[in-house]
C-alpha cells in the first residue's frame, strides 16, 4: 500500500467516523469500510479505454440514443378582450 493510498483510506475512514457521529471504539471498522469502498473505485489509469475500445464505446452510445420525439405545439391561450375603460 502506497502512502497516497494510506492517506486516501485515512481520510475516508475519518469521513465515515464523522458521519456516524464520532463513535468511540469503531476505528478498525471504519478503516476496513474505507478500504473496501476505495477498492471498488477504479483507478483513473484502469478506467481509460484503449483507442479501439473507445471507438466501440462511441458506436454503442450512438446506437442507443433514442429517436427524437416530436412534441405537439404549445397551446395558445385565447386573446383577452380590451381592458375595462376607466371611469
Amino acid at each position: 500500500m502506497s502512502v497516497t493510498d494510506h492517506e486516501k483510506i485515512r481520510l475516508r475512514a475519518f469521513q465515515i467516523w464523522e458521519a456516524e457521529g464520532r463513535p468511540e471504539g469503531r476505528d478498525e471498522e471504519h478503516w476496513q469500510r474505507a478500504e473496501c469502498e476505495l477498492s471498488l473505485v477504479p483507478s483513473p489509469k484502469a478506467a481509460k479505454p484503449s483507442s479501439t475500445e473507445g471507438a466501440a464505446a462511441k458506436k454503442a452510445v450512438a446506437a442507443k440514443k433514442p429517436a427524437t420525439v416530436k412534441t405537439a405545439p404549445k397551446a395558445v391561450s385565447p386573446k383577452r378582450g380590451k381592458p375595462a375603460a376607466k371611469v
